[in-house]
């Protein structure tokens, strides 16, 4: 039976708990009704009569933007407050997946919350009448409606409860006096010695205060007056959060400015107002805050300077008033919906950025007209291009692909896959979540041992183990059910064969060998009094600095310690040890494992970053070879081979010759790197890349951040930061049906061209060019003369036949038959002016390319500028296929795509790698030497294909 509070409220399901205690979703029993239930921790010791009178004022609060109270109560010595229950998310969990919020919807956001402060301050509530002072403003308390409207929720009711109240405040969201800093007009020399004396560890903390002109007789007591500067302050760093993503610092002092090129100055002049140190020069009103957002306008110059012929215009057009009330009131209807489509494209596009495809879609999709009306606008450029991106209808590349995204409970410390991919885990804090990767969904939650040394090994497809909360422990994802159990234990590792589980502890002087079938102890290897490397506090941080390894039969323990030393234990006689490296060599940090009969290792020293790679034999004596390096390396082993990483490269090192194969060469340096024995994915600073067994770059996401956990099996992929509960699920897709040519990649070329009749195929650059028959044929291959002097190339479809022709600088063009190579003609034209800009042509417009700056489409018969293609790339091409117009351009870094757009030259999608257009056929030509294509979609079609791939997720 569910438990029932009040002989009223029956607690359906608890929605979170803090320092301050527990919020749970109750149904009121007479009225049907589903509320909020608030269980305060806090102790109210007031006379019960005057708690009435408060709690009757707070009951009558009513405003749009804050849940309505309905009831106060104290039961067991437990304070409850019943509250409306809005349905919808607290800011802060979108800005922990790194959500970035769009200007407008802030400062939509923005005045809503604040036109709540206005009415809490108010001094209207009450007999006599005051007003409240929220005290924690923060993302956590804006509850985000699905109507993408703002609830200001936990204001501080206590403020209203008597002498010795309990006021909440936020790192990073609380002013200055909260600290005890007085930075008001006339103090502002203050020391800031007090800083460090007050709780850091807390995300929220509270201080015993007493109210204004009240005493207390405790002298540990810090008497501030919380007043509405200071809720101005926290409503303007909550604000500095949702604009830039990023928390404001805990002291004043230390607060960044935003920046005045990313963000509107004028919202960067109303945020460095509200955050002043100075309470007196903040706005002194939340009614003064509200103003400043709600005139925005009025401020901007460029209104300003219109005012004039605005007003001009106002007048003349007043006699059209009547006759225009309606359709201003329609426009006004539909610029509405207009907005709200461009925040839900906005939206789509993020949640394509954070990795949920799903999302994605379903965003997409409601920025898109479901029917059409007289209220209701075309669809949007932004939505359909938004919607065409989450599709990913115009990569027909291989590789992988963003999938779907996990919420973990916390941020990950630790993340090991299955073998074949189908699901995966996350060690957390004090538990291992086990997740699908199919339906992203978590499947089972085990408690383990509270330590981020605690490791998770998977023996094969269904069964993993893990440093338990109680000892090592075996566990049947599919069963659901414990397998076997042993000695505490932390680092875990795994033989190839499988035959062999050794768990170590902490820095503990032995390891425990388990028979992985059963648990049944096998063996303890004694290390002699040694123990490997740990952190000062385990409990958040695991430093990676060692290693604990299995050779294939688990036969072989590899293990390094914390004064240096690095070893290996013979398991069949741990007698038998062999010292690699002694003790006092100064290498701090170890990586490494077993590969086949050697046994590889990377270690650095930490303050030198000097670094010592080398691999052991251990079939010829253990004989060893290696090299020291002024510069960090990084090594893994598995069943496929030796990889040694270096800064920006990684490469698969033979044992036995030295030799070292190419897997990945980046722009930026490898953080940490997995491999499943076919692709590589690599996580930099700038974001995670995929390398096929030849080293070429398959796909590239620019995350702007590096992940720090990642792992590849089959065809999934993982990504996930050790600062966000969210995991990246990519998965391996294959377009190979829509192949219809393939080639050496290593052959260069800049451009590549289908015959009209799809027979032949040119790759072609300055010095020369391939044709290639469509069953892959070389036909010909052609050096083109004094190549430093051509001015430019174009592959010339005609009616009887397609041609190359090569310009020379001098007016010569040279042509060439795209059906067998051969040369036609030459001829003698005009000769090009390099100087001049160059012009393309569709059905209506004719796009002016200048050598330098922005090419811009222009009507040909009035000659009205439609606007601007403001790709910063080299600009080819300029195509009509039907009723689009395509773009395609070329990088400096020989990368070619195209854009899709409509008349009004607006984007409404990005064509990654397309290198020709045949009617309404796009071909594309990707850099492993595939050329593939697919039909230009309608938006019929987009919708119809993404309702079916949500009907899919929906099973």
């Amino acid at each position: 039976m569910s438990e029932v509070i009040a002989a009223t409220y029956e607690l359906l399901e608890k929605l979170g708990s803090g320092g301050g205690g527990s919020v749970y979703l109750a149904n009121h029993l007479r009225l049907e009704k589903k509320v909020v239930l608030k269980k305060d921790k806090r102790k109210v010791t007031i006379d019960p009569r005057r708690l009435r009178r408060e709690v009757d004022i707070l009951k009558d609060l009513n405003h749009p933007h804050i849940p309505q109270v309905y009831d106060f109560f104290i039961e067991e010595g437990s304070v409850y407050t019943v509250m409306d229950f809005v349905k919808g998310e607290s800011l802060d969990k979108a800005l922990r997946r790194e959500k970035r919020f769009s200007q407008a919807q802030v400062i939509k956001w923005a005045i809503q919350f604040l036109e709540a402060l206005c009415y809490l301050h108010s001094p209207i509530h009450g007999d006599p009448p005051k007003g409240y002072v929220h005290s924690d403003i923060k993302p956590a308390n804006l509850m985000r409606t699905q109507e993408d409207d703002i609830y200001l929720i936990d204001f501080n009711i206590a403020l209203a409860l008597g002498e010795e109240s309990i006021i909440g405040h936020s790192e990073g969201y609380a002013s200055p006096e909260y600290y005890g800093l007085d930075f008001s007009s006339g103090n502002e020399t203050q020391t800031l010695a007090r800083e460090t004396s007050l709780l850091d560890s807390q995300e929220t903390m509270t201080l015993t205060m007493t109210l204004a002109g009240e005493q207390s007789g405790s002298s540990l007591k810090k008497s501030v007056i919380p007043d509405t500067r200071s809720d101005i302050y926290s409503a303007g760093a909550t604000i500095y959060h949702l604009m830039s993503g990023v928390k404001p610092a805990k002291y004043a002092l230390d607060v960044l400015p935003l920046s005045r090129e990313e963000f509107s100055p004028q919202i960067v002049d109303i945020v460095t107002k509200a955050m002043n140190p100075n309470p007196d020069l903040r706005f002194q009103t939340a009614e003064e805050m509200l103003y400043a957002f709600t005139h925005l306008r009025e401020n901007d110059v460029r209104v300003k300077k219109s005012r004039r012929n605005n007003l001009i215009a106002a007048v003349s057009c007043s006699v059209f008033f009547v006759c225009g009330i309606s359709s201003a009131f329609i426009g006004l209807r539909r610029m509405q919906v207009t907005e709200n489509w461009l925040k839900l494209a906005e939206y789509s596009q993020n949640a394509l950025s954070d990795g949920d495809t799903v999302s994605a879609l379903d965003y997409a999709l409601s920025a898109l007209p479901q029917k059409s009306g007289l209220f209701t606008p075309s669809a949007l450029p932004e939505a359909r291009l938004a919607l065409t991106n989450a599709l990913g209808v115009y990569d027909l590349s291989d590789g992988f692909k963003e999938y779907k995204t996990v919420e973990l409970s916390s941020e990950p410390l630790y993340m090991a896959a299955a073998p074949d991919g189908r699901t995966a885990a996350c060690i957390c804090s004090g538990v291992m979540e086990v997740f699908d990767t199919d339906t992203a969904e978590i499947i089972a939650a085990l408690p383990t041992h509270e330590s981020a040394l605690s490791e998770a090994e998977y023996l094969d497809e269904h069964t993993i183990i893990f440093a338990g909360a109680d000892g090592i422990q075996a566990y049947d994802i599919v069963k659901n059910e414990e397998l076997w159990s042993g000695s505490p234990a932390t680092a875990v590792c795994i033989s190839q064969d499988g035959s062999t589980v050794a768990a170590v502890y902490r820095d503990e002087a032995f390891a425990t060998i388990y028979d992985a079938s059963d648990g049944r102890v096998k063996s303890r290897v004694d290390f002699n009094g040694k123990g490997q490397r740990i952190s000062i506090n385990d409990h958040f941080a695991n430093g990676r600095e060692n290693v604990f390894e299995l050779n294939a039969d688990g036969t072989l323990l590899g293990a390094s310690f914390g004064d240096g030393s690095l070893r290996l234990f013979e398991l069949k006689d741990p007698s038998k040890v062999h010292t690699i490296l002694d003790k006092d060599s100064g290498y701090t940090q170890y990586e490494g494992g077993f590969y086949e009969n050697y046994f590889a290792f990377a270690a650095t020293n930490k303050k030198s970053s000097k670094s010592l790679f080398a691999t052991v034999d251990c079939k010829d004596h253990f004989k060893s070879q290696g090299a020291e390096t002024d510069f960090h390396c990084g090594m893994q082993t598995d069943e496929n081979g030796i990889y040694l990483k270096s800064d920006n490269i990684l490469v698969c090192l033979n044992p036995e010759t030295g030799e070292q194969t190419p897997l990945a060469d980046t722009s930026a340096n490898i953080a940490f790197f997995a491999r499943n024995g076919r692709h590589t994915l690599v996580s930099s600073d700038v974001g995670i890349l995929f390398f096929d067994e030849d080293a070429r770059l398959l796909t590239k996401y620019e995350k702007g951040h590096r992940s720090d956990l990642v792992q590849m099996a089959g065809d999934t992929a993982l990504a996930g930061r050790f600062d966000s509960p969210i995991i990246n699920i990519m998965k391996y897709e294959n377009h190979s049906d829509t192949e219809i040519f393939a080639y050496d990649p290593s052959y260069e070329h800049i451009e590549s061209r289908v015959g009209s009749d799809e027979k032949t195929v040119m790759l072609f650059s300055k010095k020369e060019f391939r044709l290639y028959d469509s069953e892959g044929r070389l036909l010909a291959e052609v050096s083109v003369p004094n190549p430093d002097q051509i001015y430019d190339q174009q592959y010339v479809r005609g009616e009887d036949e397609d041609v190359l022709e090569v310009i020379y600088k001098d007016g010569t063009v040279y042509r060439y038959s795209a059906e067998d190579g051969l040369p036609l003609d030459e001829e003698k034209r005009g000769k090009p002016d390099e100087s001049l800009y160059e012009e393309f042509f569709t059905d209506n417009l004719r796009i002016e390319v200048p050598i330098h700056g922005t090419a811009a489409a222009y009507e040909k018969e009035s000659g009205k500028k439609v606007g601007e293609l403001s790709e910063d790339a080299y600009l080819t091409y300029v195509t009509q296929a039907g009723d689009f117009i395509i773009a395609q351009y070329y990088t400096s870094d020989r990368d070619f795509y195209g854009i899709m757009m409509n008349e009004k030259c607006e984007k409404l999608a990005e064509l990654p790698c397309l290198c020709d257009i045949i009617g309404d056929e796009l071909i594309f030509d990707y850099p492993t030497g595939n050329m593939r294509k697919t039909h230009i979609y309608e938006l019929d079609e987009l919708v119809s294909l993404a309702w079916k791939e949500l009907d899919e997720v929906d099973g």
